[in-house]
């Protein structure tokens, strides 16, 4: 319909699927089907939780996590939504959140599945863009295994476009591929085939504080500003590693020092992130090797986080030994 008033003319339309583009349905056909429904939960969830960030309370629900920060509202609502639509996939035999750490049975059978319902979402006030982690291992259990042994990672932000990235093996399982896809109106709609992580002159160097007591992190970030190395930080680490992976490289940097540990944690943020970003070319690393050789033994593992170009994370774990 057309809007008229005085010195504009607004054309209103409908959005509608691009006719040439492939929808998340049409690409994940070539998967095994559990694994297939398994993604499509994950799918519908970030498409139900960029729904309720346009209307939920960003106010403080009154409650901690486990690993003591305060819980919004809107996380409570997005934890609830990740967690129905894993139980209604059928293939989901445990699944663990940030918000809620212990494993919870969903009665499903193929996968266990462990998600950060709403990254980021201490600067969701401010209207920054946040996301959403999700780490998928076959099985029914996380203890024992690493991040290299997740068949799938998903990760979702929102922003001014509500994109899916999802890192998976392709049919025939001899490659593993990242995509990026957009919502259009309730479809996921193919927006790049492959996201791959080259070389780029960009950091995002998280935790700064930490360089006060960690002259190793502080030397390296010093590094980079004189190398003229573009600033890309937001605060939200979806977000900043999506640069990484849109723009085709950079790194992401997370360190600790006594006063200032580490928060990011292994299971719901680092492995699901650092193997998307491998699946892409890109490296992870915890200062001393790849994060996805870390094996999981808890919920509650947290550790310093580099990821992005291959020689740009070999610089930061060269740079903290040293």
């Amino acid at each position: 319909r057309t809007h008229t008033t005085i010195g504009w003319t607004c054309d209103w339309k409908v959005e509608r699927r691009p006719a040439t583009m492939k929808t998340l349905a049409e690409e994940l056909a070539e998967l095994p089907r559990e694994l297939q429904a398994v993604l499509h939960a994950v799918a519908e969830a970030g498409n139900q939780v960029a729904s309720a960030l346009r209307t939920a309370s960003v106010q403080e629900a009154g409650n901690t996590n486990a690993f003591g920060d305060n819980q919004l509202e809107v996380d409570l609502i997005a934890d609830k939504i990740c967690f129905d639509r894993l139980r209604d996939s059928g293939v989901v035999a445990m699944a663990s959140s940030e918000e809620q750490t212990d494993t919870i049975p969903l009665g499903g059978k193929g996968f266990c599945v462990a998600f950060d319902p709403l990254d980021g979402s201490s600067i969701i006030s401010t209207d920054f863009a946040v996301g959403s982690i999700f780490g998928i291992w076959a099985g029914d259990a996380f203890e024992g295994q690493t991040g290299k042994d997740q068949v799938a990672a998903v990760y979702v932000v929102y922003g001014p476009r509500t994109v899916l990235v999802v890192g998976r093996p392709t049919g025939d399982g001899k490659e593993e591929i990242v995509q990026e896809y957009t919502l259009h109106g309730e479809e996921w709609i193919l927006e790049r085939d492959r996201l791959v992580v080259g070389s780029r002159k960009v950091f995002a160097p998280g935790n700064l504080r930490a360089s006060v007591e960690n002259h190793r992190y502080g030397k390296l970030v010093e590094e980079f500003i004189s190398e003229q190395y573009t600033l890309r930080y937001t605060g939200g680490m979806v977000p900043d590693v999506h640069h990484i992976l849109s723009k085709g490289g950079g790194v992401f940097m997370y360190a600790s020092s006594p006063s200032c540990p580490a928060k990011l944690r292994l299971l719901f943020e680092s492995a699901p992130l650092a193997r998307i970003v491998e699946m892409a070319g890109g490296a992870s690393s915890d200062g001393r090797g790849s994060i996805l050789d870390i094996k999981i033994t808890g919920t509650d593992a947290k550790t310093p986080v580099f990821l992005g170009s291959k020689s740009e994370a070999a610089k930061c774990e060269k740079a903290l030994a040293s």
